[in-house]
């Protein structure tokens, strides 16, 4: 029997560069869940993303703040320091305030309960979903993204009326 790598039974044969792809997707969040978020605002997070997301995690608003963010504690720092460099470098007020605002908005060491629940705060629930309870959660590369379902349609909606176009410009 021929021997494989732990990555999906990959053979181990594989060069190197295939092998740091493999590992680099591996921890990639993808796919999207319908979920709704229960009478205390908390929702299950799938077992595929628990794993990746690690034993506590930061939730906090999305970059556009539109939608939740939920960050494995490294993806959350690398994004704030980023923000960071981009404060310092630029010096323009305004992003000192969305700093602020994304701090003020910023909820480390976050964890699921025994059920795989985690508790989305509530001021931050109430800005971002307003009163909507059915919320689409989704993979976006290195967090995850919760959104109001019916808002998720809409885009998806759109991106795909304007798909020629977004290819066009590929």
């Amino acid at each position: 029997m021929e021997q494989t790598n732990a990555v999906q039974d990959v053979p181990a044969h594989i060069s190197a560069e295939d092998q740091a792809l493999l590992d680099k997707y591996s921890r990639t969040f993808t796919g999207t869940f319908a979920h709704t978020l229960d009478s205390k605002g908390r929702m299950v997070i799938p077992l595929a993303f628990r794993d990746m997301l690690g034993k506590t995690f930061t939730i906090a608003p999305e970059f556009d703040f539109k939608s939740i963010a939920v960050y494995p504690e490294l993806a959350y720092v690398h994004m704030r320091e980023g923000h960071e460099k981009a404060l310092l470098e630029g010096g323009r007020p305004e992003r000192k305030k969305y700093l602020q605002w994304l701090d003020a908005y910023t909820f480390r060491a976050q964890e699921c309960d025994g059920q795989g629940r985690v508790l989305l705060p509530a001021r931050l629930r109430q800005i971002i979903l307003g009163e909507d309870k059915e919320v689409d959660i989704m993979g976006t590369g290195d967090h995850l993204r919760i959104a109001v379902r019916v808002k998720c349609d809409e885009q998806l909606e759109d991106f795909i009326s304007n798909i020629d176009r977004t290819l066009d410009l590929m």
